[in-house]
């Protein structure tokens, strides 16, 4: 595996649980400058989870470039609206809401309803998040755009175009794909990895629990850019999510990997960083300080430079290119 070519992080610099934690930060009361240049120190990739939320400032992004070293990537997620989720109408922009209609239509628990949202104001969103992305881009900071489908969007041919069109709608970036729906994977598999080859855009390799009824992780690269995504194999966690239940993210996601289980998986990654000119993998294990610990472990596993941190890290595991 040509480990130079992979670069690991986790999903959010930021996330609630890690900074209550303690063990990572120096201080919890950090400001945002001081706590993104201290994660820098340690990793070379993040993920910004708060993009799916609220389409990110433009002043912000900009920080962020200054704020990290040079080559440092930043991987956004999409925001709600554009993933087939159901945004909340505090975080519509007001360009977006005048394309709405008067009254429209809102989920249970208030927020507004995708179904209800006209293809003008879609495309009006996608104009301003690629706008609010343009000081990374222009950075050479801009990693992959995650496109992570709500867990009710079905394969069928609305949504086959719908995501064959999002080079058209951000070009000049790299965008990852992942789908939760079993419709995609495994029952329709082949269109769906053809689909995303034929237009460059980067399957996502998903890591979550191994139970009847999800996802399984089909391990295909389909661009030059392959993405590893680790969610914790929480089985409870999960299984409430599917009986309709809402457990917190750190609930769901409540899983600290053993080293055993992340040798596992190199085997299967070897091939695609062989072939891809770079991988991604990111640790979406969101609970206390876990993402942090296993991102450090995984470094270690493929001989990467670690910076060490004594209060996080595990007993130092053997480096496969010793």
């Amino acid at each position: 595996m040509r480990e130079e070519r992979v670069r690991i992080g986790i999903s959010s610099w930021v996330d609630a649980a890690l900074i209550e934690d303690g063990s990572f930060y120096p201080r919890k009361s950090m400001s945002a400058e001081a706590r993104l240049r201290y994660y820098a120190r340690f990793f070379d990739t993040v993920e910004v989870n708060s993009a799916y939320y609220a389409i990110p400032d433009a002043r912000n992004a900009r920080l962020w470039t200054e704020r990290t070293p040079p080559g440092f990537l930043f991987n956004v997620k999409a925001y709600s609206l554009l993933t087939g989720h159901h945004p909340r109408a505090e975080t519509l922009p007001a360009d977006v809401e005048a394309l709405l209609p008067e009254r429209p239509r809102r989920t249970h628990r208030g927020e507004i309803d995708r179904a209800s949202v006209p293809p003008e104001a879609i495309d009006a969103t996608f104009s301003l998040y690629r706008a609010a992305l343009a000081p990374l881009a222009d950075a050479g900071k801009l990693g992959y755009v995650l496109f992570q489908f709500a867990p009710w969007v079905h394969f069928d041919d609305a949504w086959l175009a719908y995501v064959a069109r999002l080079p058209e709608r951000l070009p000049g970036f790299t965008i990852a794909v992942e789908f939760r729906h079993r419709s995609w994977f495994p029952e329709h598999e082949s269109e769906t990895l053809a689909a995303l080859r034929e237009a460059r855009m980067a399957h996502v390799i998903v890591d979550g629990p191994r139970i009847a009824g999800g996802i399984p992780r089909v391990t295909a690269a389909t661009s030059s850019t392959a993405v590893l995504r680790l969610h914790g194999r929480n089985v409870e966690g999960w299984l409430r999510q599917m009986r309709g239940e809402e457990p917190q993210v750190r609930e769901k996601y409540d899983y600290l990997y053993t080293e055993d289980e992340l040798r596992e998986l190199l085997p299967e990654l070897e091939p695609i960083a062989d072939d891809a000119e770079q991988v991604l993998i990111s640790f979406n294990n969101n609970n206390r300080a876990y993402p942090v610990k296993n991102a450090l472990m995984m470094k270690r596993l493929l001989g990467q430079p670690v910076v060490s941190h004594p209060g996080v890290e595990a007993a130092a595991p053997r480096s496969l290119f010793d």
